[in-house]
């Protein structure tokens, strides 16, 4: 089992900050950690832009949207992990909100 290993890192938590290691196979399957995938940074420059963009209507079915009229270009990706804690904390808040601890 050991040779699937491909490496070990260290990712940190969004929600609470704990480091947690994680570790990653040739599989590029994980164990260690919930990963939610890359989301975008964009610079307050860019934020400015897209928002004085302003606004228009977007219908899909029967609820509407308000959407920028300017789509910014991200500085930076980052990566969102959430620590086992976290992730099961928050799906059943009242069944394990007394085991749920990050002391």
């Amino acid at each position: 089992m050991k040779a699937n290993i491909a490496k070990r890192v260290n990712k940190g938590c969004a929600a609470c900050g704990m480091t947690m290691p994680v570790v990653v196979y040739k599989d590029k399957k994980y164990r260690g950690g919930h990963y939610f995938g890359k989301h975008p940074v964009y610079s307050k420059k860019e934020l400015k832009k897209m928002w004085e963009s302003g606004t228009h209507k977007s219908k899909v079915g029967d609820m509407e949207f308000d959407v920028l009229n300017y789509d910014g270009k991200p500085s930076k990706y980052v990566e969102y992990w959430e620590c086992p804690r976290c992730y099961w904390g928050k799906r059943y808040p009242r069944n394990n909100a007394k085991n749920v601890s990050h002391s």
